[in-house]
């Protein structure tokens, strides 16, 4: 198995991840070669070599004459998608291409790549349309891509899934992200950074702000590291092959490089059983004295604060008077954020922590379509090799509301697909 992980030092765009390939070995006539066979002409790709405070880099460029932005995001630190607004609205965007979901889906599938190729970058996109779907309160199917959905976006996103597969990358991880200051300009107004989509589409994504003015993680980027990264903001053990640094355009105070390391998992006596092993953070805190309806409110914050799980337990204390001890786990570098939000949204006035190890199953996740929808599939691997599959629920959830379907009835079509797959 071959893993690899994508550092976040100054942000992430689609150019700069594929720019950390090429400089770590993926030879830009193998890109190529694969590239052109997507039913979209009149690009080229330029790399050169800069350096990024003292850090030589690879900037790569998609370059598409006539269909770059007709102004400059001047706040904005990375490149390509610079407006990713998707309104419904043409005379915004007059001369600009406009592609529908369905569109992209087909450009996708009329090429010539490989099927995990396509699959990949299918389910890139339509996590991307489905993000600016929430956004508009529309369907993924009637949003009008703009910028992400222009050629060299195109370009970008499929470039990191041919990357992948020509490095035999089983799984990918990602650190946490950077967000700037400042607001961030794009063809319809001025909005918070992250953007509305950019920041749904970093949903579990560990968000770590910086001293920089503009937006230092695209849209384009989050939608590659949102679908295909698994734990993000953790650093998976590893013996390092190769390492590749891509570069942005713009300078900061930090180097502006997303930095891509390639390696084998290192393997220790619990993985020679077929399991993994990690530390996690445990919080727990005794709650006695509150209204029972705000603990959805307090779950929601924690959960938001980083936890990968929270829970409740009823208890018995001094003058047998029933509480709660509010539980919850977290990656090691979440601790503090997950800590804060217990002694905000519940009365507690302390929170108990110990790090412990665990064992866990070796697990990844892929994105598989739907009629209703793209839905991730947890596969964690049994010890004999026998695989188990768990539909990741939030998007069940979210496809069953957008469609106006029971819940019951989307996860039991999933999971005769599943079956049939198999």
């Amino acid at each position: 198995m071959r893993i690899a992980y994508v550092e976040m030092v100054g942000g992430a765009a689609g150019n700069m991840l594929a720019g950390a390939f090429v400089d770590l070995g993926v030879p830009l006539e193998a890109l190529e070669t694969q590239l052109r066979t997507i039913p979209v002409d009149g690009w080229r790709i330029e790399t050169s070599r800069v350096v990024k405070h003292g850090i030589a880099a690879t900037y790569l460029d998609v370059i598409v004459p006539g269909e770059d932005p007709p102004y400059e995001h001047r706040e904005h630190g990375q490149d390509h998608d610079h407006d990713h607004g998707h309104d419904h609205d043409h005379h915004h965007h007059e001369g600009r291409p406009t592609r529908h979901l369905a569109d992209i889906l087909e450009i996708v599938e009329r090429s010539g790549l490989s099927p995990r190729v396509k699959r990949r970058a299918g389910a890139v996109y339509r996590r991307l349309a489905e993000a600016e779907a929430r956004v508009h309160g529309t369907t993924a199917e009637a949003i009008h891509f703009h910028e992400v959905g222009q050629i060299d976006a195109i370009v970008d996103v499929a470039m990191t899934c041919i990357a992948l597969e020509h490095l035999n990358v089983d799984r990918l991880y990602c650190s946490d992200a950077p967000v700037g200051n400042g607001e961030i300009t794009m063809a319809h107004g001025r909005y918070p950074n992250p953007p509305p989509a950019t920041l749904d589409l970093l949903r579990g994504v560990p968000l770590r702000p910086v001293d920089v003015r503009g937006e230092l993680v695209t849209t384009t980027a989050a939608a590659i590291l949102s679908t295909l990264a698994e734990h993000p903001g953790t650093r998976p053990a590893m013996r390092v092959e190769a390492i590749g640094y891509g570069a942005g355009r713009s300078d900061f105070g930090i180097p502006n490089v997303t930095r891509i390391t390639v390696g084998e998992p290192l393997e220790d006596e619990s993985s020679a059983d077929g399991l993994e092993r990690d530390e996690v953070v445990v919080l727990e805190a005794n709650v006695d004295d509150m209204d029972p309806r705000w603990f959805e409110g307090a779950f929601e914050a924690v959960l938001a604060a980083g936890a990968n799980d929270v829970w409740l337990t009823p208890v018995q204390m001094k003058k047998s008077r029933p509480a709660s001890i509010v539980g919850a786990i977290c990656p090691p570098q979440r601790a503090g954020a997950v800590a804060r939000a217990l002694l905000e949204h519940t009365t507690t006035l302390g929170v108990r922590l110990r790090t412990q190890e665990r064992m866990i199953l070796p697990r990844r996740v892929e994105t598989i379509e739907t009629p209703h929808g793209s839905v991730r599939i947890k596969l964690s691997r049994l010890p004999g090799g026998r695989e188990r599959r768990t539909v990741e629920y939030d998007d069940v959830r979210a496809l069953a509301k957008a469609r106006g379907v029971p819940i019951e009835a989307v996860v039991r079509e999933i999971e005769a697909q599943m079956e049939e797959r198999s």
